[in-house]
């Protein structure tokens, strides 16, 4: 009886492993976000902005305007998740998982916070090139 338990656990630790290893790559739970409020019109130019500075190759065009669509088609405090776009960084390919924010009323323009997911070194650069972004709209 006493190995049987100890086979069961070592068949569960080992699928764990297996599990947790092969699925490292699961951009829906990736720990690290880059968030920053923008002006609706200011999102595409911000994309392209982060394809040719971060990102050795970045959203293409039809990316972009896959992600504009998205957010055209959002209704006020909706929260939606746009999607996962390959990219090249520092030479090797990773995911960005990008979700948004709409924000409209009669008062001021529509606003979209977009969240970006990735591994952690290149949200921190995507966090560097939204401040200095919203340090020049100031």
């Amino acid at each position: 009886m006493n190995r049987w338990i100890i086979g069961v656990l070592i068949i569960l630790l080992v699928g764990g492993s297996i599990y947790m290893f092969t699925n490292k790559n699961d951009y829906k739970e990736a720990p690290y976000a880059a968030g920053m409020n923008f002006d609706l019109e200011k999102v595409e130019p911000f994309l392209k902005h982060l394809s040719s500075t971060v990102l050795d190759k970045g959203f293409s065009q039809d990316d972009i305007n896959s992600i504009s669509s998205e957010i055209d088609k959002m209704k006020h405090n909706e929260v939606r998740e746009i999607g996962t776009f390959d990219v090249i960084y520092k030479g090797k390919p990773t995911k960005i998982r990008i979700e948004a924010e709409f924000h409209s009323d009669e008062d001021s323009p529509p606003e979209v916070v977009l969240y970006m997911y990735s591994h952690q070194e290149l949200v921190d650069n995507i966090d560097e090139e939204m401040m200095k972004t919203e340090e020049e709209t100031e």
